[in-house]
């Protein structure tokens, strides 16, 4: 682990002087609060993705259950959920996916 204080560089643009200097303990406080910040809004996202994909998933295996629905239904149902009936294939785009 880096015991080495945080450091600011500060470049003055119309010199080109470049001064280093340790962070403020406020610059230190706010660089923490957004670097957890950061990471629980990355953990939230990745959430709300595994929520999203969870509940393509079902509903793709909810149309490949219902074959007695008309191909134009489940061809709507698939374009706006964005789930494709075609295992492999993206929706409206008609290429295999990954």
């Amino acid at each position: 682990m880096n015991t080495e204080p945080p450091i600011a560089i500060e470049i003055d643009c119309e010199t080109g002087v470049e001064t280093v200097r340790p962070l403020t303990d406020q610059e230190i406080t706010q660089r923490n609060a957004d670097v957890a910040r950061n990471e629980a809004e990355r953990q939230a996202k990745e959430q709300q993705d595994a929520l999203e994909l969870a509940e393509r998933n079902a509903l793709a295996a909810w149309i490949a259950g219902h074959p007695d629905l008309p191909e134009a239904a489940r061809n709507a149902l698939a374009r706006a959920t964005g789930v494709s009936t075609v295992p492999g294939v993206t929706p409206g785009i008609g290429v295999p996916n990954g």
